[in-house]
Order: C-alpha cells, then structure tokens, then sequence
C-alpha cells in the first residue's frame, strides 16, 4: 500500500469541505478574515489511492457441499466501496482505472479452499437483480477497461449483465471491479451457471455493497497556519493533500499527514501558508 510521495505547497486563501456530492466547501481571505461560501463550489472528495496489488476479497465458485452436482459461491457478503477521485490512483491491478466512482476489486474464481472444486465446470457469474439509491447506478468493470463493461440501475432484475470466472485459461483473474455512482447502499444478487452443462445453477448469493461518503474536513486560520481536522475511521488510513490551482488539477501530499491510521478519533493538522495565495485541501482515504 506504498503511495506516491508528492511535495508540499502553501497559502493565503483556504478551501475544505466534506468529501460528497452537494457538500460546500467553505474558504477562507485573510484580508477580510472570515469565513465564506465561494460561488463555485468545489467539492473537496476523500480518495481511495493504492500504489501496487492490494489485498481484496475473493469468491469461491466450487462445488455445492449438499449437492455435487450444483455449484456454489462461497466468500464475504459486505464489501466496502470509497470513492476514488478522476485521475487518482486505485490499485495496481487497475492502472488504467480513470476514477470518479466508488469502487472496490472483488475476484470470483474456482481456486477453491473453502469448497470442493467443481472439475469440469466453465462458471460464468450473473447478476439477478440490483436494489439501492433510487438514482444510482452498479456497473462491473473488466480487466483492462477506462469505462463500465455493463452497468445496471437499481430495480433492475433480470439476466445479460455477468462475466465469465475463467478466462483465457486463467482461473483466478485480478484487474476487475465493482463500482458505484452514488453514495449509499448497494444489495446485489449473484448466481453461477455452468457454461458446459455440467453443473446445475448455483444458489443465488447477495452482496451488499456499501458506497461511503467521507468523513468531513474543517479548517481554520489562525497565526499563519491552517488548522484542519477530521474524524477518522477505524482501519482506513488517510493523507492529507493539498492543491492551489483546481483548473489544473495537481494535487500533493502534505508532509507528514501521510500514512495516518484511523483510530475513529478526531485527527488535528496543521499546515503552514506564508508563501500560498490560496490552496484546496482534501483527504486521500484508503484500506
């Protein structure tokens, strides 16, 4: 989980805002010394950022243990989805992935350790059906992919959106994931069939899916230093990065507010800013 380590910049005029859709951020002039609302809102996000492979979740996709001749799919049913920002990075496994979705990487395979494997069988996973934000949308991403492979609309039901476990003779395939548009929560239902008839269907497996708006960034200017905090969250971690030019879209991390570990308590920072004009804060959250 090694980051890129960027430089650090500073700032007169401050922006920081909590990490959803529709959340303003608020600055700061120190000529007139209070706190405002700009007309144009940008939106401070937190990220999720890897650097190379990560550990993810796997599905098993063997054999039933009350029925050898059904398949079966064996793995956790919640998985975590934070948002990863355009441009940033999500995992090594996705180098190509362009951001701007929640997302996570879940692997389907028949390298089984739970279950017996299913010897014969060519498993694809189908989606049967998809529950969450009235106005969100759940789409699977491809190895190899820069946009949704297919993406289907809570309420749907139905059969066409899947993909095939085994592909290209490979059993145990990482670059895929999972990804979502809108925060909230997502309940989607698996299934495997047996493309080879060999295997009956398995039974049908439900995922939740949660996409979590990050915690809220506040900050203050006092002294010439910006003060910022934020309430963490157990077992992510967090870097704090900052931006003086949001057209340009460079951001860097701000030394030493890398590599924080949530503990689920308040994280004080504080940043200096003689030479900045203005600057953009936000947090990179990742697992």
């Amino acid at each position: 989980m090694k980051k890129l380590i960027h430089q650090r910049s500073t700032s007169h005029e401050f922006l920081a805002g909590a990490g959803g859709t529709g959340v303003p951020p608020v600055w700061y002039d120190r000529k007139r010394a209070r706190r405002s609302f700009p007309l144009v809102v940008a939106t401070l996000i937190l990220m999720l950022s890897f650097a190379v492979a990560r550990a993810h979740d796997h599905i098993e996709v063997g054999k039933d243990p009350s029925d050898e001749n059904r398949l079966f799919l064996d793995g956790p049913d919640y998985q975590l989805a934070l948002y990863v920002p355009r441009g940033e990075p999500f995992s090594g496994y996705l180098p190509q992935f362009p951001g701007g979705w929640h997302a996570c990487e879940l692997t389907f395979t028949t390298e089984t350790n739970a279950l017996e494997p299913a010897l014969g069988a060519d498993p694809r996973i189908e989606i049967v059906s998809v529950s969450g934000p009235a106005d969100g949308n759940f789409a699977f991403w491809e190895v190899g992919a820069t946009s949704p492979t297919w993406l289907r609309a809570p309420g749907w039901t139905g059969t066409g959106a899947g993909f095939p476990v085994i592909r290209n003779g490979d059993t145990h395939i990482h670059g895929r994931a999972f990804t979502m548009d809108k925060p909230g929560t997502y309940t989607v239902t698996f299934r495997a069939v047996d493309v080879a008839n060999e295997f009956t269907a398995s039974a049908h497996k439900t995922i939740t899916f949660v996409a979590q708006q990050p915690p809220k960034l506040s900050i203050d200017l006092a002294g010439g230093n910006v003060s910022l905090s934020f309430t963490s969250r157990r077992n992510l971690v967090y870097d704090l990065q900052v931006c003086t030019d949001l057209e340009a879209g460079i951001w860097h991390n701000v030394e030493p507010y890398t590599f924080i570990d949530g503990d689920g308590g308040a994280m004080p920072m504080i940043d200096p800013v003689a030479e900045r004009v203005r600057a953009f804060y936000r947090l990179v959250e990742y697992q």
